[in-house]
């Protein structure tokens, strides 16, 4: 057998947020807490595993039932992303610590079964509430992995930062609810991605979203009284379950925020969201390897708990605000209002869509990115 550490994965093959982690016995991997974070590569060979390191956790079983990580396989890369019936598999798995996850395995076929000739393999957590630790990928003796990069010049890399929406949080059938079988991947961003794959047109997404996030960082007062935490925090701790500040890695060109269904329930006011989006805006700019050109703000969505509309209301009148705020920047602010026309039979329990509605929610991103962003081929 051929083991492969993570740090044989380039950094441009692993996607969203992952950190170098340390076992007691000295063994290296990768880690991540946010869900989306992805590692892919070509695979060649007859047997591949992966192995879960001892980090690896659920951290919240009231989770809906999402399982923690989903394996996509295909022939190709984009017919593996896009799931296409005929060329590709995914799956899910709920890896326990120190175990190995089958990928392929024709052994039972005897010395004759398939090998596989540079077989996309793209691994992904899907559920917000794990810690996945990627130990290493285990190969057959004459299998290897290939880190060929995709075709394609450069594309928009759009970053969305966002609550329980965002991040396609199941509700469990016993609170009113629906599974969502492959949890973030069915989320409207990524319903978004594959819609617009399929016509051969690619951006590059990563999400930062976790349930029951603000905008806006709570006053000590607040949180006594069991306001949640801002993602004008949570954006730069390590992740929900760790929070330590880190500086993460952006470099992006467009930021998309969907945030504010939880403010507008706790009743934060429109200045202090105003001020708490400037605040989230500075620092990523700061921490940016690219220049940010362009960002969408996405009103709160309907919440059947309360009545209050006053941040959709007032969220349209800060996009020329914003323009003027970061006017020597040169960005642009632009309002993608997928909320509009939505209510509350649009969800399971009042506030989250069902899968249906990220269908639709997903069809409606797809046509504002098009509009808003020059798009390259997949080729």
């Amino acid at each position: 057998m051929k083991y492969f550490s993570p740090d044989k994965i380039p950094p441009s093959r692993w996607k969203g947020r992952w950190a170098p982690s340390t076992s007691q016995n000295g063994t290296t991997s990768m880690k991540t807490a946010w869900s989306s974070a992805s590692a892919s590569f070509l695979f060649s060979g007859r047997k591949l595993s992966l192995r879960a390191g001892a980090s690896t956790e659920r951290k919240d079983k009231d989770n809906g039932g999402t399982p923690m990580l989903a394996i996509l396989t295909g022939l190709t890369e984009r017919a593996a992303l896009n799931r296409d019936p005929n060329l590709s598999t995914w799956r899910t798995v709920d890896p326990a610590p120190n175990t190995e996850i089958i990928i392929f395995d024709d052994s039972a076929k005897g010395q004759d079964g398939v090998i596989h000739d540079k077989t996309f393999v793209k691994i992904v957590l899907i559920d917000w509430a794990s810690i996945f630790d990627f130990g290493a990928l285990i190969t057959d003796d004459d299998g290897d992995l290939d880190f060929e990069e995709i075709k394609y010049t450069s594309v928009p890399k759009v970053l969305l930062i966002g609550d329980s929406i965002s991040c396609a949080m199941a509700v469990s059938p016993e609170q009113g609810g629906e599974p969502i079988p492959f949890g973030i991947l069915e989320g409207y961003p990524y319903v978004a991605q594959r819609i617009l794959l399929e016509r051969n047109l690619a951006f590059d997404l990563e999400l930062v979203a976790h349930p029951g996030i603000n905008m806006v960082k709570p006053t000590e007062e607040e949180k006594e009284k069991g306001q949640p935490i801002g993602m004008e925090d949570l954006f730069f701790w390590k992740s929900f379950w760790e929070r330590e500040e880190s500086k993460p890695n952006v470099q992006v060109t467009i930021v998309a925020i969907a945030l504010g269904t939880n403010d507008q329930f706790f009743k934060i006011t429109p200045e202090r969201f105003y001020e708490a989006i400037v605040n989230l805006i500075q620092r990523l700019i700061q921490l940016s390897t690219s220049p940010i050109q362009q960002v969408w703000l996405i009103p709160p969505f309907p919440d059947a708990d309360t009545d209050s509309q006053y941040l959709s209301e007032a969220i349209p009148s800060f996009t020329p605000l914003l323009v003027k705020k970061f006017q020597d920047q040169h960005i642009s602010f632009k309002l993608c209002d997928l909320v509009k026309g939505l209510t509350a039979k649009d969800t399971v329990d009042g506030v989250h869509p069902s899968l249906i509605t990220h269908q639709r929610l997903g069809r409606d991103f797809a046509l504002f990115i098009e509009k808003e962003v020059e798009l390259n081929l997949f080729l």
